[in-house]
């Protein structure tokens, strides 16, 4: 503040005082009192603003029940650092309402665009290819089967050059993506990441890896990714490696990467959020990037993010209600409270969002069981469809979604949501209709002759053995009382309940019970991308002593079905895609080898103040788009 002195500033009283003294007796100052001291003047002062008060960082709050054990882009798997990935490494690609979407990229390679190549190549005896018959790499020779250009598949039987696809796929970045310490994001660094993955000292699925010909730099800000002669990835778009910098790391190997501190506790990002602290068996905390290349649309929305870990869903919610968390991430035990959810959702104490997901119950039907596996009823039972049917028909599959999850879901007529930009409108659909199920199981020669309940066919009962897990489940075990009440009731149909434990259950061949094909009647979920799933039930897919891994567990096998899967698969064709789609799901909804019941929810918790917090069937996780999600006041 500057302070200004009246004897700078002369006044227009002391010009006339002065020329009045040549006239006449002089007058005392008008600030000087008769015997006494002259008073100097009072300084004139400008009021002192008031000093801006720096507002407090606007913190949200996100509670947790899993704590990741390493940040690590190669590390630890867990779902618990699916949202703190989303903060510190945006993208590079975000799968949302069953679409794919660049992030850090200027635009995703297709044919259309020019920035894929579908390519004829020609292959020697002992080049390393993929057959189109197994999915497996294998060196060249007879017996091999090659896909066409045309979708044709051409089975190698001698020694000269054969001729067969290869897809390639270039991958422009966005110029102005920097790390958090300020450093040029490149394609560099993504072929430094391609290196890592590709070591033996890192443990990560090598299935993309190993189909892989070559990934290279074009230039500073574009890769090339060219898959193996033989194998038509129709996910080619997706071959963009998540960068790591080599700045930071590249003087490092693929081992000593897997516990360095800086990569695994605190790596570097690109997102919308940087490193904070992390209080280990507490909270992690992320703060504002200041290089966030979406910084200049005044993202993102908060100053800093709080992962509180080691909340159970009962916690969780307690706290949100004490206003202590802004946002409850996605919980299976939440789907056991939703009527307590919709009441706080009335009372406006929280904003939960209920979400059908891409993950769907469905009753499988053991039509082909391991030659070793005897059922009462008789091994062939469901190999005929009416059995099958009979059962779409007695189960009221709304009233589980009602009684389970509150009526918040859907009854799928196949293994896709009604939503999804694939599904047929073809597709054959069994509403609950027991008369009709009843009068299958008749003409299939299935009659209760004694009246005590259960059908019988000569002497045979008609009673299954009916499993799933693990045991504890409460939803499990009331969705299994449900399903098993409901077909004695509706149809005759008489279930004895067994819940295996998860290793049991699922078990590859021949232990497990599933896919060691030894059940009858068989239940639970399976989570899908966005790609609709028929390759579930190729025959090709049967576990098998030759196919150990399969997971086709029905034993299903109907060469229509697997010929307009594998075409949909096989091609790169839009069109085509969609077309042969829809004619499996048909199909497949003609055969029901396995019964959809219903979609499983996405439950997400947050305050009502959280504002564009969405939770989306196909997202890797509710925080997705954490960049924009903000708040609407202070707690």
């Amino acid at each position: 503040m500057r302070t200004y002195h009246l004897h700078r500033i002369p006044s227009l009283a002391l010009l006339s005082t002065f020329l009045l003294t040549a006239c006449s007796a002089p007058l005392p100052p008008t600030n000087v009192l008769p015997n006494s001291t002259p008073v100097p003047p009072t300084p004139v002062q400008s009021p002192t603003p008031a000093p801006t008060p720096t507002p407090s960082p606007i913190e949200l709050v996100v509670c947790q029940s899993d704590e990741p054990t390493s940040l690590y882009l190669y590390g630890d798997n867990s779902s618990g650092r699916a949202g703190i990935f989303e903060a510190l490494f945006d993208g590079p690609i975000d799968s949302v309402n069953y679409a794919y979407q660049p992030v850090i990229l200027e635009r995703l390679p297709s044919l259309e665009n020019g920035d894929a190549t579908l390519n004829e190549v020609a292959v020697n005896p002992g080049d390393k290819v993929v057959d189109v018959a197994t999915g497996a790499i294998t060196a060249l020779a007879e017996g091999v089967q090659l896909l066409q250009r045309d979708g044709s598949r051409l089975t190698y039987a001698g020694n000269n050059p054969a001729l067969t696809v290869q897809v390639s796929a270039v991958f422009k970045l966005k110029p102005d993506v920097q790390w958090s310490d300020g450093q040029p994001l490149g394609a560099d660094d993504s072929l430094f990441s391609f290196e890592i993955a590709s070591s033996p000292d890192t443990h990560t699925s090598k299935f993309i890896l190993d189909r892989t010909a070559r990934y290279q730099v074009v230039n500073p800000l574009s890769t090339r990714w060219t898959g193996l002669p033989g194998w038509l990835d129709n996910n080619y778009f997706l071959r963009f490696w998540t960068p790591l910098p080599r700045h930071a790391y590249g003087r490092l190997t693929a081992a000593e990467l897997s516990t360095q501190a800086d990569a695994t506790q605190r790596p570097l990002g690109w997102g919308a959020f940087m490193f904070g602290e992390w209080v280990k068996g507490n909270h992690l905390t992320l703060v504002r990037n200041p290089n966030y290349f979406r910084a200049p649309e005044e993202l993102p929305r908060v100053d800093k993010v709080t992962f509180r870990f080691g909340l159970d869903a009962d916690h969780a919610l307690a706290e949100l209600l004490a206003g202590r968390c802004d946002i409850g991430t996605i919980q299976d035990d939440y789907a056991g409270k939703i009527s307590f959810l919709q009441q706080a959702q009335k009372n406006g104490s929280l904003a939960p969002q209920f979400v059908s997901s891409n993950t769907f119950e469905h009753l499988d039907f053991g039509i082909q069981p391991a030659d070793d596996y005897e059922r009462a009823a008789g091994n062939n039972l469901f190999q005929d469809a009416r059995l099958r049917h009979a059962v779409a028909y007695c189960l009221d599959r709304t009233a589980l979604v009602d009684q389970l999850l509150n009526g918040l879901s859907e009854v799928p007529a196949v293994y896709i949501a009604s939503t999804h930009p694939l599904y047929s409108p073809e597709v054959v659909v069994y509403p609950f209709d027991p008369a009709q199920g009843q009068a299958l199981l008749e003409e299939a020669g299935w009659v209760d002759r004694d009246g005590d309940g259960i059908r019988q066919n000569g002497r045979r009962p008609l009673k299954l053995d009916y499993a799933s897990g693990p045991p504890g489940s409460a939803f499990r075990e009331a969705l299994m009382q449900q399903v098993q009440s409901q077909l004695l009731n509706n149809c005759g149909i008489d279930l004895n309940l067994t819940l295996y434990s998860v290793e049991e259950l699922t078990d590859p061949w021949p232990n497990g019970v599933l896919f060691g094909r030894k059940f009858d009647l068989g239940e639970f979920p399976w989570r899908t991308g966005i790609e609709p799933p028929c390759d579930l039930y190729l025959t090709e897919a049967i576990p098998s002593s030759q196919n150990p891994g399969g997971v086709n567990n029905t034993g299903y096998s109907n060469p229509a079905f697997d010929q307009a899967c594998l075409a949909a698969l096989n091609t790169l064709d839009e069109a085509t895609r969609q077309a042969q789609h829809a004619e499996a799901e048909v199909i497949f909804t003609q055969d029901l080898p396995s019964l959809p019941l219903f979609l499983r929810l996405k439950v997400g918790l947050a305050l009502p103040r959280v504002k564009d917090y969405h939770v989306d069937a196909t997202a890797n996780s509710d925080l997705w788009n954490i960049e924009a999600i903000s708040l609407l006041d202070r707690p």
